[in-house]
């Protein structure tokens, strides 16, 4: 049994069809069916906020009728920000085991249900290398493991743009992502030293972006699903910007779900450098890195005025994608197997 979101283009949906093109019977409850999380208005928000508790016992309640009626062998939870705790507790006294696929950056940011749900489960995985300490030392998790994201091979793909989408989607830069200070403030520099380029800045929050040089780049919106893939594969070279620190994290992102998902599209991939990220692309080869905004304004301009070297290692990027296995499936065979050894160890008990 999975809950998490279901709208096509989420990690959630992708990690759950994953799932069921590895063989296994997969029952969705959607958490948006029970708590409104897209309520926009002050009144609305005002009334998720006040009936929160009852829409949360709602989702609790479901998940309890179908482990009953559907038995599953695993809880699975993307995320799980609205899984109450006791729902944990239940499938523990059914022996079923529960396992967390989170993605975000902090454990502490997305209200009171997650952090005290999180220490129940069986085992956490964290798309963030460093948030297994980080979990150990705010919550006490010890059965927790990273895992990286992945992209999604039914939607991330080379895609042909339409001679009417290239009005929309054809541009020298894109950057698909929300809004934050760092990411406004490189960007910003990106265009103030290169005004000529077509940027195009796709995401949430960028109403509260200052800078008057990306006032004409900024679309207004996010891109979801299939308009999300065109948005990679319109564009010459894609930016893969990192989130700063969340609150009590102790690092901010090195990698992110579009590390995987811009080279997938067959789209050069420019991304900021660490360590991490080189483990998985190659420099110059697989993707492109900048460490500095000099770097990303000398990165942007070499690789618009090299077509042929760009679409290389555009090209390179989606094979390494595809032949190291860096496709949600592939993640989701890491969770079958600890499932298999956490099973076999507790009918050896």
């Amino acid at each position: 049994m999975c809950i998490g979101e279901t709208w096509f283009g989420s990690d959630a949906r992708s990690s759950f069809a994953a799932l069921r093109r590895l063989g296994h019977s997969v029952h969705v409850l959607d958490e948006n069916n029970y708590v409104p999380t897209h309520w926009q208005t002050k009144l609305s928000k005002g009334l998720r906020r006040i009936f929160k508790p009852l829409f949360v016992n709602e989702l609790k309640l479901e998940a309890l009728n179908v482990v009953t009626q559907f038995k599953p062998h695993c809880l699975f939870v993307f995320k799980g920000n609205w899984v109450h705790p006791s729902l944990i507790e239940y499938c523990h006294r059914q022996t079923i085991p529960t396992v967390n696929y989170y993605p975000d950056v902090s454990f502490l940011s997305h209200g009171s249900y997650l952090p005290r749900a999180l220490p129940l489960y069986d085992h956490v995985f964290t798309t963030k290398s460093y948030g297994v300490d980080d979990m150990n030392q705010q919550l006490g998790i010890t059965r927790a493991s990273f895992l990286p994201p992945g992209f999604d091979p039914e939607l991330h793909r080379p895609v042909d743009i339409s001679d009417e989408e290239r009005h929309t989607y054809q541009c020298d830069v894109a950057f698909i992502g929300t809004w934050s200070p760092k990411k406004e403030s490189l960007l910003s520099s990106l265009r103030e030293k290169l005004p000529n380029i077509n940027l195009k800045i796709w995401g949430c929050q960028w109403h509260k972006a200052q800078s008057p040089a990306l006032k004409t780049c900024i679309v207004g919106h996010g891109v979801i699903g299939d308009e999300y893939t065109k948005a990679i594969c319109g564009a010459s070279i894609c930016l893969g910007l990192l989130s700063e620190e969340g609150r009590g994290s102790s690092s901010g992102d090195l990698i992110t779900a579009r590390t995987f998902q811009i080279p997938a599209c067959a789209t050069l991939m420019l991304h900021e450098r660490n360590p991490e990220v080189l483990r998985y692309f190659a420099e110059g080869i697989d993707a492109a890195f900048f460490g500095t905004p000099k770097e990303l304004v000398e990165k942007v301009q070499y690789y618009l005025e090299n077509d042929n070297e760009r679409e290389r290692i555009a090209t390179n990027g989606r094979d390494r994608s595809v032949r190291d296995d860096y496709a949600i499936d592939g993640r989701m065979k890491v969770v079958l197997r600890w499932l298999d050894h956490h099973t076999e160890g507790s009918n050896g008990n």
